[in-house]
């Protein structure tokens, strides 16, 4: 009877010490979200950037489950809390979300013109009083360019659309990232268009508002930088055929 009472003491004691250790094991996972950018963040989980999430998280234990939504649905899950953090997202000051220190991604922005219309490109002032058309992704960013006003600014959802607009002489400069020019416009001769860098896209990594999530993202700021000037960083972005991603970025970081 005593060995008995001393065995269940001790497996109180055990059980009083192990749970807490069973709780931290249980929440050493991240949920994390996406919006489908073919190559980046894939709707069956992969891609590059759910791929620099995992490089950063699994080798420290975490668990990364990944879900890719419509870009609008992931931000809310995120802001709601459903979720603890997002890759591609765009900063923007009405969020309820803390972002990254630094952007995981840096884009160039480019200026698409018909070469016979614009053959004299004085830089960004060639934009002023123009007509721009451009994705909704990238208004924010624009509206920063002082020789650029709302007015001027026309949006579409799609890039076919906006290849219309140029074409048609409804639009005077197709505002678009690199990534986007590359992914949508490289079938077109090289001998109509012509591109020209107007600035960069900062893509940042969000995270919810609790106790979880300020520790995810205490983590990345700390162990984003090192891991991304690797070796390892270089040859991820390699494998996924993204290294003038990978280049342009690192760049960016560098100045």
């Amino acid at each position: 009877m005593i060995f008995k009472k001393a065995h269940l003491v001790l497996l109180a004691i055990c059980f009083f010490y192990l749970l807490p250790l069973l709780a931290q094991a249980q929440t050493k996972e991240i949920n994390l979200v996406g919006e489908y950018i073919p190559g980046a963040t894939n709707s069956d989980g992969t891609g590059f950037q759910f791929e620099l999430v995992k490089a950063i998280f699994e080798p420290l234990g975490y668990q990364v489950n990944i879900n890719v939504y419509p870009y609008k649905r992931a931000l809310i899950r995120v802001e709601a809390g459903q979720d603890d953090m997002m890759v591609g997202m765009i900063k923007q000051q009405n969020m309820s979300l803390a972002f990254s220190q630094v952007p995981h991604e840096a884009d160039k922005i480019l200026a698409i013109f018909i070469k016979k219309n614009n053959e004299t490109w004085q830089g960004v002032k060639s934009l002023k009083n123009k007509k721009l058309v451009m994705l909704s992704s990238i208004i924010e960013n624009v509206k920063k360019n002082p020789y650029v006003n709302k007015n001027q600014m026309i949006e579409v959802s799609k890039p076919a659309q906006a290849l219309k607009m140029l074409r048609h002489n409804r639009a005077d400069f197709i505002i678009m990232t690199e990534s986007e020019y590359n992914l949508n416009y490289t079938a077109i001769s090289p001998l109509s268009l012509s591109s020209k860098p107007i600035g960069y896209l900062e893509i940042y990594a969000a995270f919810t508002d609790s106790v979880k999530a300020k520790k995810i993202k205490t983590i990345w700021d700390d162990h984003f930088l090192p891991y991304f000037n690797s070796k390892a960083a270089k040859a991820m972005y390699k494998r996924w055929g993204v290294s003038k991603n990978y280049q342009t970025t690192l760049n960016y970081l560098a100045k």
